[in-house]
């Protein structure tokens, strides 16, 4: 590991000390700065690998350390850590760019191996020579693979949630009494399912750290019946459980094809993320409504909900990859939070948008794309 230096910016209380400590024993060089003025003054001073800014409710001088330490270097990598025992951020700190953030309280090791994985790709950057022509071929071949593999990982997720959603109503009986030892088996099961889903979480996050933009294998695709039809057909068990109204009005539209041009794989993947939100965020009992228009040389494809709005706060970053952060933060561990993000990345390399719309019923999100 290449010896990284680090301005760390607390209140000089036991648990910054202790942070102190903690780097500095793993062989980082800790510059500790116990005031934001004292903190830019050593930005000025010298360029450092990270720069960790301990953040408490209601204070924002941390958050204008961090934005001054990206001005004066675009490449420092930043974190922010809460204080002891609060469980989310000032909602300034979800609006700049972070590579990480971390809830205290934490083990020792949790920080350092947080630490190291903000770090990492500098130690890439100082091992790795210029790259030859064979070399960034390569590269892209396995970036285009990563992606593949990232989407395929997010559709597991999904079926391995709505599964182990299953096996804990059957282990509270919600479908009739289980005991004894099939009991038992049945909580091993669902303790395995839901290691899995956080593997699948791991193994997805590092996929997308490493996924670049690529080009995607196109085909002519009919929307309605390529992509639509059958996401709905695979989620029809999960529609009936939560008893959602699905007002499907592309089967109302006349026989003609809608034609797009895309990869069949990506667009169903974007389509069942999209179905999936509704479900989770419309609630038992909701409709979802899917509709198309044509708009000029696009056509819209719009997936409406009647849950609850998205906040208005929150609504500018719904696709940043740093939603799942803002959840955990808020005490909600539901959902991967790039999602969205992977979904408009796709849609967007197919020439088109994938947007918000609240309306006064609900949530709406509109794909827009060109016509094939």
């Amino acid at each position: 590991m290449a010896t990284h230096e680090i301005l760390l910016l607390g209140d000089g209380s036991h648990l910054f000390r202790t942070i102190a400590w903690v780097l500095e024993y793993k062989g980082y060089k800790v510059r500790a700065a116990a005031s934001p003025e004292a903190a830019l003054e050593a930005l000025v001073k010298k360029n450092y690998d990270l720069v960790i800014a301990k953040l408490n409710m209601g204070e924002l001088d941390g958050i204008e350390v961090l934005k001054r330490a990206k001005r004066l270097n675009p490449e420092v990598k930043v974190m922010v850590v809460s204080g002891n025992h609060e469980v989310t951020f000032p909602r300034e700190a979800y609006q700049i760019e972070v590579d990480d953030y971390l809830l205290m309280p934490v083990s020792p090791t949790e920080l350092w191996r947080r630490v190291s994985h903000c770090l990492e790709s500098l130690d890439i950057v100082d091992l790795v020579p210029a790259t030859s022509l064979a070399a960034q071929t390569a590269t892209a071949v396995n970036a285009r693979a990563l992606d593949r593999l990232m989407m395929i990982f997010h559709d597991l997720r999904g079926s391995m949630v709505s599964t182990a959603a299953s096996m804990k109503l059957l282990v509270r009986g919600t479908f009739g009494e289980v005991g004894g030892a099939a009991l038992e088996k049945l909580q091993e099961v669902s303790g395995n399912m839901d290691r899995l889903i956080c593997f699948t979480e791991e193994v997805m996050a590092k996929a997308f750290s490493c996924a670049g933009d690529q080009e995607m294998e196109k085909e002519m695709l009919d929307l309605r019946h390529d992509v639509v039809a059958p996401v709905l057909e695979e989620l029809g068990v999960e529609l009936r459980n939560h008893r959602i109204n699905l007002d499907n009005r592309l089967e109302r539209r006349p026989a003609a094809v809608i034609p797009v041009k895309g990869s069949k794989l990506w667009l169903k993947s974007v389509f069942r993320n999209l179905i999936n939100n509704a479900i989770k965020h419309g609630g038992a009992g909701c409709t979802i409504v899917i509709d198309w228009q044509k708009q000029g040389t696009n056509c819209r494809l719009n997936v409406h909900n009647t849950g609850k709005l998205v906040p208005e706060e929150y609504r500018s970053m719904l696709f940043s990859n740093f939603a799942k952060k803002m959840r955990r933060a808020q005490g909600s561990g539901e959902g991967m939070g790039l999602g969205l993000y992977l979904s408009r990345d796709i849609v967007s390399r197919h020439g088109g948008d994938l947007r918000y719309e609240p309306r006064q019923d609900g949530s709406n999100f509109v794909v827009t794309l060109p016509h094939g």
